[in-house]
């Protein structure tokens, strides 16, 4: 069973505003005749043999799968950005924050959770600049994460995904989410934080160090990975 026809046509339109990703991204194969001269020396002979015999059914199945994927990431990302300013309002002017407080919220309680006390309303708003800037990739021309935070929010955005693959019953590739953490991620060290085995390594510099690991520590989280890297004054600076 897949999305009534109504769903489906909004997930197409929001599909065609989603500009920082390709739909080869997302899944689909076109044949190599539709790609530029570029495009198609990227490639090696097998892979375009590959791609130039892909039943016709199968291609348009993954072409459909790709859009519905693009539309369920627009949407997502509006949604995440509003959840994240309604956690923001939960929280302000509180000056105690409970891990209680944290499992009400919307969004913040999908962040590691050893660091819940720490996401204050403060934090919310610091964390809704970053993730405001990566649906904006989205909108226009994507680049990689630019500060842990920001690599956080993209598991925070897959999370929305994932849900409205399963409130419509997207028929999606099976790996979808693997695929998009792939293109999205430069690497999944930040996955670490979620490990209870692994507690404590982000403190460990030689650790760090020796694996080449970003600081992972939460006073560290809205740093940049580096020069050619961007966050929001407001988000660095407080």
């Amino acid at each position: 069973m897949d999305t009534d026809g109504s769903a489906a046509a909004e997930l197409y339109e929001d599909a065609d505003r989603l500009k920082g990703l390709t739909l080869r991204d997302l899944g689909d194969v076109p044949h190599p005749d539709s790609l530029s001269k570029e495009e198609r020396a990227e490639l090696d002979a097998e892979t375009l043999e590959w791609m130039a015999g892909l039943p016709k059914q199968e291609r348009h199945l993954g072409l459909d799968r790709a859009r519905k994927l693009a539309g369920a990431l627009w949407q997502a990302s509006i949604i995440l950005i509003d959840e994240i300013f309604e956690d923001f309002i939960a929280l302000y002017g509180q000056n105690q924050i409970t891990h209680d407080d944290i499992e009400e919220t919307q969004v913040l309680w999908s962040l590691p959770p050893q660091y819940a006390t720490k996401y204050t309303g403060l934090f919310a708003r610091r964390f809704l600049l970053v993730a405001a800037d990566l649906t904006t990739k989205l909108a226009g021309e994507w680049t990689m994460p630019s500060c842990v935070a920001q690599e956080l929010a993209v598991r925070c955005l897959l999370d929305k995904v994932e849900l409205i693959v399963d409130s419509l019953d997207l028929s999606l590739e099976p790996d979808w989410r693997g695929r998009l953490t792939d293109r999205m991620l430069e690497d999944t060290d930040s996955e670490m934080l979620y490990d209870p085995s692994l507690d404590g390594f982000q403190h460990d510099a030689q650790l760090t160090q020796a694996f080449r690991l970003a600081p992972m520590a939460f006073e560290h989280w809205f740093e940049p990975f580096g020069e050619e890297r961007h966050v929001a004054p407001f988000a660095r600076s407080t």
